[in-house]
């Protein structure tokens, strides 16, 4: 997870007619003039957002022939492919961004499903008749966000069981550690996957990295069974 890429996600959709503009050329390239009338928002006031969008990589631009005796009309389109989750309980906050990788080809996928899918979605793509591949799309489509919502669903429920624990750990955590730095630290490693090194609590703390390896430590000798905490290294 970048938290810079979270940063710019959260500040650039936290305004509605960026959401907007976004959703819009989902739909299809426009030119800024088709965006402020279907907007009702300003010319000024969308260039300036189209901007911004462009500057974060959100769009890109093109030009194109008017039809009409006119200069090249300049278009946006969506450029940007990726997934935000927010999650925050009682007793977790959590934030993933994460690019949507391309997949070209089906060896690359795993999941048995998945590939039965990828067939399907390869076979209306190799469709030559637009009104079929509209027709086609339009009942796969169906298929992938009624699993989209099977998905959310567990992801949901999986995350009611993170809470579960997270406020249990957390409650012990508090009982059995009277040093405040001690806290932090589990607080920040307790259930990571990847565990962050004394230079990434350090930052992450902002704490010294002596003191971080202290309490490491001590951190290892009351816990000796865990994973959690590598060994510091050796003082020279």
């Amino acid at each position: 997870m970048s938290l810079n890429n979270v940063d710019v996600l959260l500040d650039v959709l936290g305004n509605d007619t960026r959401r907007r503009i976004l959703q819009l050329l989902a739909d299809e390239p426009r030119y800024f003039i088709q965006l402020s009338r279907e907007l009702g928002v300003s010319q000024q006031a969308v260039l300036k957002h189209l901007e911004i969008l462009e500057k974060n990589g959100f769009i890109t631009s093109y030009e194109e022939e008017s039809d009409f005796p006119a200069p090249k009309r300049k278009y946006f389109q969506l450029s940007l492919s990726c997934v935000l989750e927010v999650g925050i309980t009682r007793d977790a906050v959590q934030f993933v961004f994460q690019d949507i990788p391309r997949l070209d080809r089906e060896d690359q996928i795993e999941e048995k499903e998945l590939k039965v899918l990828s067939r399907k979605v390869n076979t209306v793509l190799e469709e030559e008749d637009p009104i079929e591949l509209l027709q086609q799309s339009d009942d796969l489509l169906k298929e992938i966000n009624g699993t989209l919502k099977e998905t959310l669903e567990t992801e949901i429920l999986l995350l009611r069981f993170k809470q579960r624990l997270t406020r249990a750990a957390h409650k012990a955590i508090r009982e059995s550690f009277d040093e405040e730095l001690h806290r932090h630290i589990l607080y920040s490693t307790i259930g990571e996957q990847k565990q962050p090194n004394i230079d990434q609590l350090s930052t992450m703390l902002d704490i010294r990295e002596k003191e971080i390896g202290e309490a490491l430590k001590l951190l290892k000798k009351r816990m000796p069974h865990s994973k959690n905490f590598a060994s510091p290294p050796a003082e020279s």
